[in-house]
């Protein structure tokens, strides 16, 4: 928790003074930033809200390309500045009750009002964008193949099929037990190479792939007539059919945006460097 005990010169509406008014501000928010806005937006808000007492800081900022960069870098580690100004604002507010209602909102919460409003007239916003991928395909990022199984130009750790199979790398079973522990990794025909980096699961001779049966991308519902397992795990069937169907890649990129601000000015803060927090959401691809 940060708290500032700071001299308040400007102590009402009409900013009149009164040199023997001190204010204690209490900064403890918990820094993990809201966005207000969409694409459709003439602006953006980034902020954090808190209650007891009901308090807000926001930053606005407008929708144009170097919000975009920001809010949707293409180089993971993007860093971009904003000097405040008109169109880009920050300010701290308390509340008459808590202010989720309010923020944001096309008809505020007619039970809530601003209490005080400060704004900084000076200052500059750096951001700093950062995005992580993430396949979901039971195997952490940091342990998979630093390459292209398959060579469908998809690096591992965001293809959701490693070996090109059609069989999703997590319905091989990477991970039985989710230790993350690969070793005890589903390897069928026992050759060495699991069943998520291998092309012929059952060493039969016909690739995996080649025995979707009925050609609908769901290797599992093909079984052989009597057969208890699939024919892509089953070495005593190995027919081989064509194939057109394809399972579309789907990964998961999560984006960061922490937000520092520098040598801003309010009537309640004046500092070199203060922190704002992170906005994190995802997208799937």
């Amino acid at each position: 928790m940060r708290s500032l005990l700071v001299l308040l010169f400007c102590c009402n509406l009409l900013l009149s003074c009164d040199d023997g008014d001190v204010l204690d501000v209490q900064l403890d928010f918990d820094k993990n930033l809201t966005l207000c806005g969409d694409l459709q937006s003439t602006n953006y808000i980034l902020f954090d809200t808190k209650n007891d007492p009901n308090e807000s800081l926001e930053l606005l900022f407008p929708n144009n390309a170097l919000a975009q960069s920001i809010l949707i870098p293409e180089i993971s580690g993007t860093m971009e500045t904003m000097s405040l100004n008109s169109n880009v604002r920050f300010i701290y507010r308390t509340y008459s009750a808590d202010p989720i209602t309010y923020i944001c909102q096309d008809i505020p919460d007619a039970n809530v009002s601003v209490n005080q409003n400060y704004e900084a007239n000076v200052g500059t916003a750096n951001f700093m964008s950062t995005f992580e991928d993430d396949d979901n395909d039971g195997i952490p990022t940091a342990l998979e193949f630093d390459g292209d199984t398959d060579g469908d130009g998809i690096p591992d750790y965001k293809d959701s099929d490693d070996d090109g199979d059609n069989v999703p790398t997590l319905n091989e079973k990477p991970d039985p037990n989710n230790d993350g522990d690969l070793s005890d990794a589903q390897d069928t025909d026992g050759d060495g190479t699991p069943d998520y980096l291998d092309i012929d699961d059952d060493n039969d001779g016909t690739l995996t792939r080649l025995e979707d049966e009925n050609n609908n991308g769901n290797l599992f519902d093909d079984l052989a007539t009597g057969a208890a397992v699939a024919r892509f795990l089953d070495n005593t069937v190995s027919e081989t059919y064509t194939v057109t169907a394809v399972r579309e890649n789907v990964f998961t990129r999560t984006f960061r945006i922490n937000v520092t601000l520098e040598n801003i000015d309010l009537s309640i803060l004046a500092t070199d460097s203060f922190e704002l927090g992170t906005y994190e959401y995802s997208e799937t691809y």
